[in-house]
């Protein structure tokens, strides 16, 4: 084997590499993508949900339901729960983006502090207790906690 036969040993085995870290590096960028547009159109998701929940027509609907009526009546109006729902998915999806480590870890004692505060209202907790088991085990188990 020739010195020219080497060097181009090397600089394949080098391009090779090069190429090998281009597609890791794709691949973790394509999954941030994901990820970012994932939580992208769950906020979107959830602000039109309160849209459409905090409606003269769907609190009409609601209180035809068994289910609803037994939660508005946890409160004094129905913007009162609505407004506590809003804040049970905010807190739930920013405890999964702490779980994930999509939060900077400084960050999520100020949202877990807020999370307690909320559980010291009478009305939230009330609704919590009425409608955790919609939620995750995770963060049941976390919000109970509280």
């Amino acid at each position: 084997m020739d010195f020219s036969e080497i060097i181009n040993m090397i600089i394949v085995g080098i391009l090779a590499s090069l190429f090998g870290m281009s597609l890791l590096q794709f691949s973790s960028v394509k999954k941030n993508m994901r990820i970012e547009s994932e939580q992208q159109t769950y906020a979107r998701i959830i602000e039109t949900r309160m849209k459409l929940e905090n409606t003269e027509a769907f609190t009409k609907m609601a209180k035809e339901s068994k289910v609803f009526a037994e939660r508005l009546d946890l409160v004094d109006s129905p913007d009162e729960y609505y407004t506590v729902v809003a804040y049970l998915d905010l807190i739930e999806f920013l405890f999964r983006l702490h779980r994930t480590k999509m939060m900077d870890t400084k960050l999520w004692p100020r949202w877990k502090a807020l999370a307690e505060t909320l559980m010291d209202m009478p009305k939230f907790r009330k609704v919590w207790d009425k409608t955790k088991h919609v939620h995750n085990s995770d963060f049941i188990e976390f919000m109970d906690s509280l």
